[in-house]
């Protein structure tokens, strides 16, 4: 039934799939990125959507929306981008009426997703001294807008890119730091660990943070456990739209091919290659939002109060 719907909605807009196949192969963009890519390819679809009923135009977008969270699993942003969407179908309206609805929930997550990074630049701002050395890992949408603000406020600073292994998204990240004038040092991420001592501050990007932990690229965990043994503050960058709606159960995090990491180990060598780890919120000095600065208690509130639809809550329906 599922793959019947999903080829149905397909052939109403045949670049469905080129947008999922291009974000499930996204792993250099961060979260927000991605998010902003599958809203633009959502409203291409319901642009385009022919289904003759309200409900055959609610079950097309689920399963299309099930495959864009699927593309990218571990990426809150899409599970909110098609929560809210879901929400706003709930009338008993027309289609033509409900694809409005559609487009105007995706047009307004994207948009949304933009002035959230505004006001969390805005708050790091405060958060970074004169001639402060800043220390991130891998690559983080919200931390390079942030960071650039800070350079374009006036503010001399440097920063230590862990390099994220093994897709080594650090580099990306330091070449797009360097192109705007500010001085970065690339180091490998058991360094990075390391360099939390002589740092002035941590800078962290999210995934997605559920109620206890924040879930982002590996090595942030080692980096908080460093920060708090050298108190160093380390804050996580991450917006309401990275916040796991409680009740959504996110698959188990995919194992990468061992290639990446050796190409041809010995026959007793078994390759462990997973590309996130979980910081409980506690190491966290605090949590910087589209309110501010928060500390992780006023998250987990302002978590509780997200609505999750009855559609998303079937884990077994999507993966």
């Amino acid at each position: 039934m599922i793959d019947t719907l999903t080829a149905q909605a397909r052939t109403a807009h045949p670049l469905t799939d080129q947008a999922l196949a291009a974000i499930a192969a996204n792993h250099q963009a961060g979260a927000a990125e991605i998010a902003e890519q599958a809203a633009s390819a959502l409203l291409q679809y319901i642009n385009t959507d022919e289904s003759p009923t309200p409900d055959t135009f609610r079950q097309h977008l689920l399963t299309i929306g099930w495959e864009f969270i699927r593309a990218q699993p571990t990426m809150a942003p899409l599970v909110n981008l098609v929560n809210s969407m879901l929400w706003d179908l709930e009338s008993r309206d027309s289609v033509g009426v409900l694809r409005q609805r559609a487009s105007n929930a995706a047009s307004t997550f994207r948009r949304r997703l933009h002035v959230h990074e505004a006001a969390i630049a805005e708050s790091v701002l405060q958060l970074i001294p004169e001639k402060a050395r800043v220390l991130t890992m891998s690559r983080s949408s919200t931390v390079l807008a942030a960071l650039r603000h800070a350079h374009r406020a006036g503010r001399r600073f440097s920063v230590i890119c862990g390099e994220g292994r093994p897709g080594c998204e650090g580099q990306m990240l330091a070449t797009e730091l360097s192109e705007q004038g500010i001085p970065a040092t690339l180091v490998i991420d058991a360094l990075a660990i390391a360099m939390v001592a002589q740092s002035h501050l941590v800078l962290v990007g999210a995934d997605h943070l559920r109620e206890h932990e924040l879930v982002n690229k590996v090595g942030t965990y080692g980096m908080a456990l460093a920060a708090r043994a050298s108190s160093v503050p380390i804050y996580a960058l991450c917006g309401s739209d990275k916040f796991l709606p409680p009740g959504y159960r996110p698959p188990p995090q995919t194992v990468w091919p061992a290639r990446q990491v050796w190409d041809n180990p010995p026959d007793l060598v078994t390759i462990r290659n997973i590309y996130f780890d979980h910081t409980p919120l506690s190491l966290m000095t605090g949590i910087v939002t589209e309110k501010g600065v928060l500390p992780t208690i006023g998250i987990e509130a302002w978590m509780a109060a997200i609505r999750l639809h009855p559609s998303l809550k079937e884990s077994n329906f999507g993966f």
